[in-house]
């Protein structure tokens, strides 16, 4: 009885594993869902920051209409820069870690120290990228910016996605899917990075 026990415990363990081994080239299907619910964006007050940026990237040659200003690549270089969180082109933690304790509303407090962590990973993981690769800080694209607060913005969100506080988790198979696969898939720094 014990050994059929052990063994069935055995069996289930291997399932499980069996489970989590993903093709990194065929991510699983979600069907539609939006695995952006899945760590509940904290309520952020940013006051006109957004609407500068969104006027900035607008005026930007490599704007394009068709698509939201907070999905060009200069946009996440503008907030670090209107916040104060970037001044030229160093990212200030202290200043990061100041500003999201005074604008994310008091009930998200949680996830400051989570999103706080992200950045220092991340900037670790991109400088260690960059001193390896000798590279003293990014060339700036004919977009209009340098890329590194872009690569340092999606390396901040996909770490906080991996991340999330429990309270702000939504425990559904589709996020807890997508972020078991992020995890064996998309390692540091979440995002290719240039080799110049």
């Amino acid at each position: 009885m014990q050994k059929s026990i052990v063994s069935l415990g055995l069996l289930l363990l291997l399932l499980e594993c069996a489970q989590a081994a993903f093709n990194c080239s065929a991510p699983p299907s979600f069907n539609n869902f939006d695995i952006n619910t899945c760590c509940r964006t904290p309520e952020l007050d940013m006051g006109d920051v957004p609407q500068k940026c969104q006027e900035y990237v607008s005026g930007l040659k490599s704007a394009n209409s068709k698509y939201p200003s907070f999905a060009h690549l200069c946009y996440p270089d503008c907030i670090y820069r209107e916040t104060g969180a970037m001044v030229n082109g160093k990212i200030r933690m202290e200043r990061v870690k100041q500003y999201l304790e005074q604008h994310v509303h008091r009930r998200d407090q949680d996830i400051v120290s989570h999103i706080v962590h992200s950045f220092e990973t991340c900037l670790s993981n991109v400088k260690g990228h960059m001193k390896s690769s000798n590279i003293e800080s990014y060339k700036v694209l004919p977009h209009g910016c340098s890329p590194f607060a872009g690569i340092l913005y999606s390396c901040v969100n996909a770490e906080t996605f991996l991340n999330c506080p429990p309270k702000m988790w939504k425990n559904e198979k589709p996020c807890n899917l997508a972020k078991e696969f992020a995890q064996q898939c998309n390692p540091l720094p979440h995002v290719p990075l240039p080799s110049s």
